[in-house]
């Protein structure tokens, strides 16, 4: 009864769509006003990446964002606000993430963002960054979790692709990794013109006027820059299904399933089929032959994929790669009862409800919105839109999937 009474006030209190998109300093923005939370939160997100590591030296992305995370965190606790940031990289974005007290967040975000485009990279603070990357990697050699993640995400993408490349580098390319690297990266790709933006909380009316720099002549509100905006062609990101295996005496199987999502998909759809597959492989009480089971949107250099991913018993794999697949099938082929289906759009939406409480998560969203396809959806509103069909039609849409499978050789024994 708590959890339901949680859920019911996060929905009354997701009454207003967020304010339209506008072209400023950082190339889109968006704002939303909850008068009842506690804290802003100032999301950025620069559409860069591990897949922009020059050969040689991956890991430069990751590393950048460790160090300019922790000058961000000094500049903050000078200001004595109590804000926190975090900086998280990954493939193809890295995203900025401030919460401050409504009275502070100004200040806190000018700090973070003088650190994050125009401050010093600090030698020691790089230095140490390096070390502690450094040594993580070394603890994790040999590990194969770490074999199966750069298989998997070598699925996702062409042959010989940046984006399939281990996300921290290695311990011989973060070797290579000096200061001026980290410089030069920043330089080429973090540039607020190309980066999207939101702020969340308890805002007043004027918000959307102090996100422009006091000095600068708003740019009209139509004008979206077109590079802001992430674009695929059209079509799938593969046409042929896949299927690869790879024996390692390991005690558990770990595999990937991927299908290719056509890129004018609306997000929406696609992430209730990404829940409704969730909710029906990772029922709860959980299956006692599988460790994890988890399912995500991953954005590909050549469009977006759902991808399936789970750790079972080696002896259940064959029962696994089914069940996933199945799963898909069943999705595409089979009417689900409208009752039904409202039944489980509404645990939908309360999930994405209480996900998106904490205002960080929902600025993280919006800068995806607004950097996919240059405007944030009304999210409670679209999720009231869906209906039964758009299952078995967002379903069919999808291509043929790709599958990995990281496990022991049981003889053929699995089932």
């Amino acid at each position: 009864m708590r959890w339901s009474l949680a859920a019911v006030l996060v929905v009354l209190a997701w009454t207003h769509a967020p304010a339209a998109a506008q072209a400023n300093e950082y190339g889109l923005s968006a704002v939303h006003a909850h008068a009842d939370q506690t804290a802003v939160a100032v999301a950025l997100r620069l559409h860069a990446g591990s897949q922009d590591d020059e050969d040689g030296r991956e890991g430069t992305a990751w590393l950048l964002g460790r160090v300019l995370e922790a000058q961000a965190a000094r500049a903050l606790a000078d200001l004595h606000s109590g804000a926190a940031v975090t900086v998280s990289v990954e493939r193809a974005t890295t995203l900025v993430t401030v919460l401050a007290f409504p009275e502070d967040w100004r200040n806190a975000w000018a700090a973070v963002d003088s650190v994050l485009f125009a401050a010093d990279v600090d030698p020691v603070v790089t230095a140490g960054q390096r070390a502690a990357l450094s040594d993580h990697l070394a603890f994790e050699a040999g590990s194969p979790v770490r074999d199966f993640e750069t298989e998997a995400y070598g699925l996702l993408a062409d042959p010989g692709s940046p984006f399939a490349r281990p996300l921290r580098g290695t311990r011989a390319t973060v070797a290579n990794i000096g200061p001026d690297d980290l410089v030069r990266y920043r330089e080429a790709h973090f540039r607020r013109a190309l980066a999207t933006q939101a702020v969340v909380g308890p805002l007043p009316p004027d918000t959307a006027a102090v996100l422009m720099p006091p000095d600068s002549a708003p740019p009209p509100a139509s004008a979206a820059p077109l590079d802001s905006v992430v674009t695929h062609a059209a079509g799938l990101a593969w046409v042929t299904g896949d299927r690869r295996t790879q024996m390692q005496d390991v005690t558990s199987t770990w595999m990937a399933v991927a299908y290719p999502v056509p890129s004018d998909m609306p997000r929406t759809r696609l992430e209730l089929i990404a829940h409704l597959l969730g909710e029906e492989l990772d029922p709860t009480p959980p299956d006692p032959d599988r460790y994890s089971v988890g399912v995500r949107i991953e954005e590909t250099p050549r469009g977006p994929v759902l991808v399936v991913e789970a750790a079972v018993f080696p002896e259940a794999t064959a029962r696994w790669e089914g069940r996933i697949t199945n799963a898909l099938r069943r999705l595409a082929d089979e009417p689900v009862e409208e009752g039904f289906f409202r039944w489980r759009r509404r645990r939908f939406r309360t999930a994405r409800l209480l996900e998106e409480a904490h205002p960080a998560a929902e600025a993280a969203r919006m800068t995806a919105d607004l950097l996919r396809d240059g405007a944030v959806r009304d999210l409670g509103l679209e999720i009231w839109g869906l209906d039964a069909a758009a299952v078995r039609e967002t379903a069919r849409a999808l291509g043929e999937p790709r599958i990995f499978i990281l496990g022991p050789d049981l003889g053929g024994s699995a089932s």
